[in-house]
């Protein structure tokens, strides 16, 4: 009855997106539409974790309410998730409590892009950047190919290009409707 009408049909997943829903997990109204499902998030993090058994950090570049980090964090011995919503970022801090891994995750606030620079002058070395990042909301859903150019604030090149500078192994979560020559030109 407290769940805005526009957002009922995502809460009728909420154990889709987080089992443990019940025991205290927290979405601000964005994160309703934008957290990765957790069956998808463990798949994903099992692949990384299979493509590079040994790597040490991994950054979830818009972590969100923590989704992915969660799952992460299982299996990699450091996380560093960033967010620059300080209510999402709480809430993935919640999340990550909820799930006991809030200690095996660094959370950081703020740009990714300025993080990730912040990391390399303190000479931290990334093994892997994982982003899902912003593609403007549930608007994606209405165009047969989605226009990475158009993604909000972030387009796919600018991503890519500031991502690529600083780890080799980039992970980006797409809308599955994305144009995919734009993907294979980078």
């Amino acid at each position: 009855h407290d769940i805005p009408e526009k957002l009922y049909r995502y809460w009728k997943t909420r154990y889709s997106l987080f089992s443990l829903y019940d025991s205290g997990v927290a979405l601000n109204e964005e994160q309703w539409f934008s957290v990765t499902p957790e069956a998808v998030a463990v798949s994903v993090a099992e692949y990384l974790y299979e493509c590079q058994p040994d790597a040490q950090v991994i950054v979830d570049g818009f972590c969100g309410a923590g989704g992915n980090s969660i799952q992460f964090a299982r299996l990699f011995p450091r996380v560093i998730s960033i967010e620059i919503d300080p209510v999402t970022m709480a809430c993935a801090k919640q999340n990550a409590r909820v799930y006991g891994v809030e200690d095996k995750i660094e959370f950081i606030l703020g740009d990714v892009f300025e993080v990730l620079k912040s990391l390399i002058k303190q000479d931290i070395k990334v093994d892997i950047i994982y982003a899902s990042p912003p593609w403007g909301g549930p608007s994606y859903l209405n165009q047969s190919v989605f226009d990475l150019s158009q993604m909000v604030p972030y387009d796919l090149q600018h991503i890519y290009s500031q991502f690529s500078c600083i780890s080799k192994n980039i992970c980006l979560f797409l809308p599955k409707s994305s144009d995919l020559q734009q993907i294979a030109d980078l």
